[in-house]
C-alpha cells in the first residue's frame, strides 16, 4: 500500500483553487458591467444671469430658460475672495451654496438678494436642481468687486 503524502492534498488544493476561479471568471448570467442608470431630461440650463450692487444688498436676476418642468429650486452659488488672499493662479474657484430660490412659472425674471461685506470680492452662478435632487448645468458667472470702498 502506498502512502499519500502532503503533496498529494497540495496538488488537490491547487486543482480546487483553480477550479473556483474558472467558475468565478467565466461563471455566473447576464450582461457584466455597471448598471446603467434611467434616461432623464436634462435640466434647462439658466441664461441671462446678471447682478447688480445697491448698497450693502447685491441683487440677482436671470431668466429660468424654456420651462421650469423638473426644476424643484434654483441653487444660488457664491465664490468670495478677499483680494489681500488671492487664490492660487489656475486653482478652481470653490462655490458654496448660499441660497435656493423655488422655480415659479409664472414670472418672467427670477430674483435673488442678499447682504455682503465689504472688502471682498463675489462671483454667483446659479444652478437648477430638479425633484430627486440631481444638479443641472451651472449658470454663467458674474462678479461683483465690494474690495474698494
Amino acid at each position: 500500500m502506498k502512502a499519500r503524502g502532503a503533496g498529494a492534498y497540495a496538488s488537490f488544493g491547487w486543482v480546487l483553487l483553480g477550479a473556483v476561479l474558472l467558475v468565478t471568471i467565466f461563471g455566473g448570467c447576464g450582461k457584466k458591467g455597471p448598471p446603467v442608470p434611467p434616461r432623464s431630461t436634462p435640466l434647462p440650463q439658466v441664461t441671462t444671469l446678471e447682478g447688480r450692487l445697491e448698497g450693502d444688498v447685491i441683487r440677482l436676476s436671470w431668466r429660468p430658460g424654456e420651462s421650469v418642468k423638473g426644476i424643484k429650486a434654483y441653487a444660488i452659488l457664491r465664490s468670495q475672495v478677499d483680494p489681500a488672499k488671492p487664490p492660487c493662479s489656475g486653482c478652481p474657484r470653490i462655490f458654496q451654496r448660499v441660497g435656493q430660490v423655488a422655480p415659479d412659472p409664472n414670472v418672467q425674471a427670477v430674483q435673488f438678494s442678499e447682504p455682503t461685506a465689504p472688502g471682498f470680492i463675489y462671483t454667483y452662478k446659479i444652478q437648477p436642481v430638479g425633484a430627486s435632487g440631481d444638479a443641472g448645468p451651472e449658470s454663467n458667472a458674474v462678479t461683483l468687486d465690494r474690495s474698494t470702498p
